[in-house]
């Protein structure tokens, strides 16, 4: 048994390196940290005990089913004890519902000899605070054995007390039959499926398209073809184009790898398989050689905008063209707001090179007859659609229409229009489509009806409702100014723009009934206060909930030897740079006020602040720390926000960029651009990214580099006219 064991060590001993995205059905594939999972919660009492690090499962980097990574759990199931593991389910972004028709499926290593099968543990799914009936492993298994790889399959329906209408927040293994033995198991690829899928072997060779060297990443990419059963491509690695060892997985949707190589200037060999849903590999592709070479800043600086703009050339929605910020099975949510970054990457891509300008004239045609079509009120859209049936999605639960989200697309869609000069019918086509969907934004139907110079952050569906929060304050709502100023046929007044920044609103709430109170505080929560600078204030006398009073914006604040007019920072940083994706900040003087100045010291404060809290590293140049409130306390870092601040300081910006890449890379940055956070403090990595995040790296760069986005939205006509009347010469 031990010599048996020993030989899959051999096996799985190169790979530590390797990382996996996976698909929403997933609840675990593999660690991006080594050492210990942070997705996982250990509990035991009495006599029994299972191996931890700061409660969380240890991560097996030598033993795994699919590279590079398994949990390993080790545990005394005693008498006169008790335990369970805590399996999250890690991707924050998506509401992963189950189907009753759907089967449990993970991988199980029993690694210890003495461990029987009636030892194993149970398993039950969490939902938020309910659990399913706990299930023993052992009764799901033919064919046990001990040092082998097993398949576990539960049908869902198995789990009694589960609600297939609630989200899944992870599985929990827990204590089954005692033993005073210690017992070792392995487990990989936790994941639902369908009872049903495509078996159809992969008769056919793998296709690797291209292998391109990026300094210490490699690129490849593929075309997968269309064959229900293939599930994943699976990258193998090679230093001698005889032994080649895995390094990664990728899910079907995943068009190309950056694969991590420890060493310059030495030779790497590559093939591919594809993997279907029992993980049996089709025929290999054709081997490509590389010999990666360090980089120069400019080709550093391509690399990331290659890998941010990827993001947005992978994740869309083949219907509409629209940004899909996750999918589903039943739907494809797609995001309003975030197709606006989605664009102006794209771009960019296409002045790099990355894509052709013939895809990014499709996908471009694809949104603009979409949104000609899409339900709106007066122009505007709601945040969300679903990009197959083109019906809005109220993802927050609530039927309005966003002015930011329009905002965004619509101020993308005119730098496309001037972007697209060419003579070509497809051109002409698409800049008169375009203009029809901007001349049809009512923005004055957004004011509020007690000031016509400030505008709403939504409209409801039905008149008569809450107001919702004014849109004030240094952020995308001086996009929204900009855009309602510049409109022909709907524009709000000059002073509009500096009117946004002088005044903020307070929403006046009852100090009685306190439940009252409570309920309206609760329902609005910090993150939506800080992106609409609504402040609550309770007063004892008698006032209607809806009540707003307009106050001065000026909050002039001195901090870490700063002075700053708009108060201390209560949001991330990307919501002030947001005004300068497109809005050149060399121009943006309005009245007293010289906003790249101005954004400028609140980016240095944040720097100043993130170094003296330094949670997790010494390193000055590692700044943008965000703290995410929960019972533990955690300290997070957005790579985004120092990146992105690069039309602010580029010296400071670029060797944030470099100490980024060069100390936390290999994790942190893959074939998507950066993750949208890592945990320094406890030694945890996000497996998502959000769109945002990957916008302004990508279009902040390129306007540091060439004014590319800047230079566009100057000279759209309409914005011209706008600038000239608000900023001070």
């Amino acid at each position: 048994m031990q010599l048996r064991l020993f030989f899959f060590l051999i096996l799985c001993c190169f790979l530590t390196k390797s990382k996996a995205e996976s698909y929403t059905e997933v609840v675990f594939d593999n660690s991006l940290v080594k050492g210990s999972y942070a997705r996982s919660y250990v509990d035991y009492s009495g006599q029994s005990w299972v191996e931890n690090v700061h409660r969380n499962l240890l991560v097996s980097d030598s033993l795994y089913f699919t590279p590079g990574n398994a949990l390993s759990l080790r545990y005394i199931s005693s008498e006169a004890g008790d335990w369970n593991v805590l399996v999250r389910y890690s991707r924050q972004k998506f509401h992963y519902r189950v189907s009753a028709e759907d089967v449990l499926n993970l991988k199980l290593f029993v690694g210890s000899s003495e461990t029987a099968q009636k030892q194993l543990p149970s398993i039950s799914i969490q939902q938020g605070p309910n659990q399913s009936i706990s299930l023993p492993l052992g009764d799901y298994i033919e064919d046990y054995t001990n040092n082998a790889w097993l398949n576990v399959k539960i049908p869902v329906k198995d789990f009694a007390g589960l609600n297939i209408d609630k989200i899944i927040s992870g599985v929990i293994f827990r204590q089954q039959q005692s033993s005073p033995a210690t017992h070792q198991l392995f487990l990989d690829q936790i994941e639902f499926l369908p009872a049903n899928y495509s078996t159809a072997p992969l008769t056919s060779a793998a296709v690797l398209s291209k292998v391109n060297p990026h300094g210490k990443h490699v690129e490849l990419q593929w075309q997968v073809p269309l064959t229900p059963s293939i599930r994943y491509v699976k990258i193998y690695r090679s230093l001698d184009n005889k032994e080649f060892t895995p390094v990664a997985i990728r899910p079907t949707y995943m068009l190309r790898y950056l694969d991590y190589v420890p060493t310059l200037d030495k030779k790497y060999y590559y093939k591919i398989a594809w993997v279907d849903y029992n993980y049996r590999e089709s025929p290999f592709s054709d081997v490509k050689e590389v010999e990666p070479k360090a980089l120069n800043e400019n080709q550093f600086l391509d690399l990331v905008q290659l890998a941010h703009i990827n993001y947005f050339i992978e994740n869309y929605d083949v219907n509409s063209g629209m940004y899909t910020p996750f999918r589903l099975k039943d739907k494809a949510p797609v995001s309003v707001k975030e197709t606006g970054g989605a664009l102006l990457s794209l771009m960019v891509g296409v002045e790099k090179g990355f894509l052709s300008k013939s895809m990014f004239l499709n996908r471009t045609k694809k949104i603009v007859q979409f949104l000609d079509k899409a339900q709106n009120n007066k122009g505007f859209y709601p945040a969300f659609f679903d990009g197959r049936k083109g019906l809005p999605e109220y993802l927050d639960g609530q039927a309005k229409y966003d002015v930011v989200a329009t905002t965004s697309i619509i101020e993308a869609l005119l730098i496309v229009r001037q972007y697209l000069k060419g003579d070509a019918a497809e051109e002409a086509e698409l800049r008169t489509a375009i203009t029809k969907l901007w001349d049809r934004v009512d923005w004055r139907a957004a004011a509020l009806s007690t000031d016509p110079l400030i505008l709403r952050s939504s409209l409801d569906m039905v008149e008569g409702n809450l107001p919702h929060a004014p849109l004030t304050g240094l952020g995308v709502g001086l996009n929204t100014y900009m855009l309602a100023t510049a409109s022909k046929k709907h524009s709000l007044p000059n002073q509009a723009f500096s009117n946004s920044l002088a005044y903020s609103y307070k929403r006046v709430v009852p100090a009685s009934p306190l439940d009252n109170a409570k309920g309206i505080q609760d329902s609005l929560s910090k993150d939506s206060l800080a992106k609409t600078d609504m402040d609550l204030e309770i007063v004892d006398k008698p006032v209607l909930v809806d009540t707003l009073i307009k106050v001065s914006g000026l909050k002039d604040t001195s901090m870490y030897g700063l002075d700053v007019p708009f108060g201390p920072i209560n949001s991330s940083l990307l919501e002030m740079y947001r005004p300068f994706t497109s809005i050149n900040p060399n121009l943006a003087k309005v009245g007293a006020y010289d906003l790249k100045d101005i954004v400028g010291k609140y980016a240095l404060l944040v720097k100043r602040r993130d170094n003296e809290i330094g949670v997790g590293t010494t390193n000055s140049d590692i700044w943008g720390f965000y703290q995410h409130f929960d019972a533990v306390g955690n300290y997070r870092i957005n790579p985004a926000i120092s990146i992105a601040s690069i039309f602010l300081d580029p010296v400071k910006a670029k060797r944030s960029l470099n100490a980024l890449y060069t100390l936390y890379g290999e994790t942190l940055f893959s074939e998507y651009g950066f993750r949208s956070w890592m945990d320094l403090k406890n030694d945890d990595v996000s497996d998502e990214y959000l769109a945002s995040n990957q916008a302004h790296v990508a279009v902040m760069l390129e306007n540091a580099r060439t004014g590319l986005i800047w230079k566009l939205y100057q000279g759209i006509p309409e914005i011209q006219s706008a600038e000239q009347r608000i900023f001070k010469k």
